[in-house]
């Protein structure tokens, strides 16, 4: 029993911790999400270029969005009009990091990985988002293809 007590307690101990660091980075999120309209970011990562996949990377890395709430985020992004490698960039980067994660990252580690980690999202967000780009605009079903293949009869 005194197993249960002690993780209960260092659990608590870890919360008082590190609330003051999750309520900023809701703070940070709310002001994000109140100066920065939907209209606008759609409008600049609606080309499927180098440019909008660079936008949505750094647009995506601040964003507290657990990886959940990020799908959402992303289809709509779609629906207004950004592109696929746009879209996938900023899914990627959201839920590696955010102010939230990152100030986190600062109270329960040390300052270097509070750097590496925004830093390792973006890298791997421009990877992303620059491999679909590079994808073809269609692809079609592997079941389309049956009996086209040559060598199958």
């Amino acid at each position: 029993m005194d197993v249960f007590w002690g993780i209960l307690y260092e659990c608590w101990v870890v919360l008082v911790e590190s609330a003051p660091y999750v309520l900023f980075g809701f703070f940070a999120a709310g002001v994000l999400k109140a100066l920065i309209p939907e209209e606008a970011v759609a409008r600049h990562l609606g080309e499927n270029n180098f440019k909008s996949v660079l936008k949505a990377s750094l647009f995506g890395v601040p964003l507290p969005l657990c990886s959940c709430g990020v799908i959402p985020a992303a289809v709509e992004l779609r629906k207004q009009g950004a592109s696929k490698g746009a879209s996938a960039s900023f899914l990627v980067s959201v839920p590696e990091t955010g102010v939230d994660s990152i100030a986190i990252t600062w109270a329960l580690l040390d300052p270097l990985m509070t750097v590496l980690r925004p830093v390792a999202a973006f890298v791997t967000a421009m990877v992303t988002g620059l491999a679909i780009n590079r994808l073809p605009e269609e692809v079609q079903p592997a079941s389309a293809l049956e009996g086209k293949q040559p060598g199958c009869g």
